[in-house]
């Protein structure tokens, strides 16, 4: 992320505040990288260190916090309509609402999804099982990272870092293991279709991994590269958004996140219950679940996942 998607993200502000609140968040950006965090391990705690650490430090005033507060709200607020964050960390990160009192935003858009016939359409050009030909283990990769994200909801991070040992395949609650945000602990099922399709890629990627002869003692990920290293975010974000041109979908976003405000809509017009879909999704509250997804989130009924 750049100067320029940091500006994009604090959207329409007169040219002083924009200068003022990119000084900000630049700054705690620099301030996380200095303490090996990134944007996803922010949490209320980490943005009170931070102003904490500030006010003992640089000897920042109240007014300085707050402004620093207001610039990171704001900043946190254009992420999630991004859909790249769920909450916003620093609302009431001080015990209080000084947090609340950034600019007025754009009126709140409905996440971005697929609809039923590009649903349709994505399984079909990602199929992977049925097949006349094999495919090649490069493409199997590809199209298995997509569709297990259309199929869990999980967040693009959280795909690249699960390991053959937090899939749970072989019984008759098949489920996988995720270490989300925040290192909350959560376990989402599989329905039959994804817990086949796993279960062969598995198979092929042994298969594939046993030729290339160079991963001996690397820890076991699922979506792997021949060095058994881990997939990066973006590599999963070129993967979706070129699965997205090729069936020629006009959205204003276009990546993994995508596939999982899919995921959750789907699962609440199927009926299932929404403090269910907050599990799933492993967001810290229900407020946080039915905020985005207030206008599908009536109906209650199944308790696995379609």
């Amino acid at each position: 992320m750049d100067d320029g998607d940091v500006l994009q993200a604090l959207g329409d502000l007169s040219e002083g505040s924009i200068n003022i609140y990119l000084w900000h968040v630049s700054g705690f950006r620099a301030w996380l990288a200095e303490h090996s965090l990134t944007l996803l391990d922010v949490t209320k705690s980490v943005i009170r260190t931070y102003c904490e650490k500030m006010k003992k430090n640089r000897h920042w005033s109240a007014s300085t916090i707050n402004t620093a507060l207001a610039a990171l709200t704001r900043f946190f607020d254009g992420l999630i309509e991004s859909g790249l964050m769920d909450e916003n960390p620093s609302r009431g990160a001080l015990g209080d609402k000084r947090a609340r009192r950034s600019s007025s935003r754009a009126p709140k858009r409905l996440p971005v999804i697929l609809f039923e016939d590009e649903e349709r359409r994505f399984l079909e050009v990602t199929q992977v099982l049925g097949l006349d030909v094999s495919l090649p283990f490069q493409t199997l990769r590809a199209r298995q990272i997509a569709r297990l994200l259309y199929f869990t909801g999980l967040r693009e991070h959280e795909a690249i870092q699960l390991r053959v040992t937090d899939l749970h395949l072989d019984s008759d609650a098949p489920a996988l293991r995720v270490i989300g945000k925040g290192n909350r602990e959560r376990e989402v099922p599989l329905g039959p279709i994804i817990q086949q399709e796993m279960l062969l890629f598995l198979e092929a990627r042994e298969a594939f991994l046993r030729v290339q002869k160079r991963c001996a003692g690397l820890p076991a990920l699922v979506f792997c590269d021949a060095m058994g290293g881990a997939f990066s975010r973006g590599g999963v974000y070129y993967i979706v958004s070129t699965i997205f041109a090729e069936l020629g979908l006009v959205k204003r976003n276009k990546g993994p996140h995508v596939l999982r405000h899919t995921f959750a809509t789907r699962q609440f017009r199927a009926g299932v219950p929404a403090a269910v879909v907050k599990t799933w999704l492993g967001h810290s509250t229900l407020a946080v679940t039915l905020s985005v997804y207030e206008h599908v989130a009536e109906a209650t009924g199944s308790a696995r996942p379609v």
